[in-house]
């Protein structure tokens, strides 16, 4: 019982880097605070190998250590406590994987979520010819919505990034699946729990504290959370599936 304790602290610590280093270094600024970050996929990861417990410490750690080596803007608690609901969200979902992968084709709730994602996206740019986004600073851009790459190109880049990339793990499956153990999760339910913790967490969550602390207008955040996820998922979810699968093999030489 020590020793797996032990382990998972180890393990913990070990996510919390990773987490720091995806979440404050490997990111992509826009603004002075907006950012299109990778951290969660390790908040995701340790939910998943070392259980919610430890995975909500691992997600509050990455976000209280972050601001303070790396402060952007001004801390708030609704970031800390969404991302440690992260650290929970996945090991639920993992328990729900077991009855939800009997039901045949559950995977195509992957794409009807994406759909949703981009049917806004899409609804948000042809109901306006432009929108104010917020740099961060007192600083404010106006971003045109009615050129041809906009209301064309985005909404084509969007889909060819989620459904190729959903396409592509269905084709990988096997290379991410332990065919050894069974139980384990393979590649398509491991990148549905990254959907649906996702979108519950850095599009919903994300965007209802910031309506609540800041009085901004949902309908903008909305679209900005969509757009930052049409780059961030995939990756994220890559990540998540590599770690765990490392984390599985591992596991298997030791024993």
């Amino acid at each position: 019982m020590q020793n797996q304790i032990i382990r998972k602290m180890t393990l913990s610590a070990m996510l919390i880097a990773i987490g720091l280093i995806l979440e404050r270094v490997l990111m992509i600024p826009i603004g002075e605070v907006n950012r299109i970050a990778f951290g969660s996929s390790a908040i995701i990861l340790a939910s998943l190998v070392v259980g919610p417990v430890f995975g909500a410490i691992v997600g509050a750690s990455i976000d209280l250590i972050g601001f303070l080596i790396n402060s952007v803007g001004t801390y708030t608690p609704y970031v800390t406590i969404g991302l440690a609901v992260l650290g929970v969200l996945p090991w639920l979902l993992k328990k729900v994987m077991v009855s939800i992968e009997k039901l045949p084709g559950y995977f195509n709730i992957s794409y009807g979520l994406l759909s949703a994602l981009l049917a806004y996206g899409i609804w948000f740019i042809y109901s306006r010819d432009a929108y104010t986004f917020n740099l961060g600073g007192g600083n404010f851009v106006e971003v045109d919505l009615s050129t041809a790459f906009v209301r064309y190109g985005l909404p084509l880049v969007a889909t060819i990034i989620f459904f190729g990339f959903i396409y592509l793990i269905s084709r990988l499956e096997k290379r991410f699946t332990d065919t050894n153990k069974p139980q384990t999760l393979n590649a398509k339910s491991v990148v549905f729990i990254v959907l649906v913790s996702e979108i519950l967490i850095s599009i919903i969550w994300g965007v209802q504290w910031r309506v609540w602390y800041l009085g901004i207008p949902p309908l903008a955040l909305y679209f900005n959370q969509v757009a930052f996820f049409v780059i961030a998922f995939p990756v994220k979810a890559f990540i998540v599936l590599t770690g765990l699968r490392t984390y599985q093999r591992n596991q298997q030489r030791l024993q």
